[in-house]
């Protein structure tokens, strides 16, 4: 069987909404935005808030725990990540109370639980840029 190609693995193009968010992640640092009229988080940034419509949204730097809400494993690799196959991706439930999507890193498929406390971890996407991943809070 041949050997597959490694291709670049796809990086964020940050826009004038996004560009704090992916600043900071690249300094290991998680931001959501946050509507102070109603006390709620939201993600993905976004130009108004879901909750009144409004611009008047704050950046706030959050914990980066939560608890995984489902999973799968991933076989088929997508580009970028041939050779890492399988690997985990979680839709995890932030403790800010928002639902968002990642990798599962540093934990076997078999090893997942519905429930189970993760924390952020970082993954190196190139040398401009870096990506959010969980990993097992234990």
């Amino acid at each position: 069987m041949a050997e597959r190609k490694k291709r670049e693995r796809p990086a964020p193009t940050p826009t004038n909404i996004t560009k704090p968010f992916w600043d900071a992640v690249n300094e290991h640092k998680f931001l959501l935005q946050y509507d102070p009229e109603v006390d709620k988080y939201q993600f993905y940034p976004r130009g108004l808030s879901l909750h009144t419509g409004k611009r008047n949204l704050e950046w706030r730097e959050v914990t980066g725990r939560g608890t995984v809400y489902s999973y799968t494993e991933t076989v088929i690799p997508a580009r970028g990540f041939e050779g890492e196959e399988p690997y985990l991706i979680a839709a995890v439930d932030l403790d800010e109370g928002v639902r968002l999507m990642s990798l599962l890193h540093n934990c076997a498929a078999n090893d997942v639980e519905i429930g189970m406390p993760v924390k952020l971890c970082w993954d190196k996407i190139n040398d401009d840029f870096q990506y959010f991943a969980f990993e097992p809070d234990w």
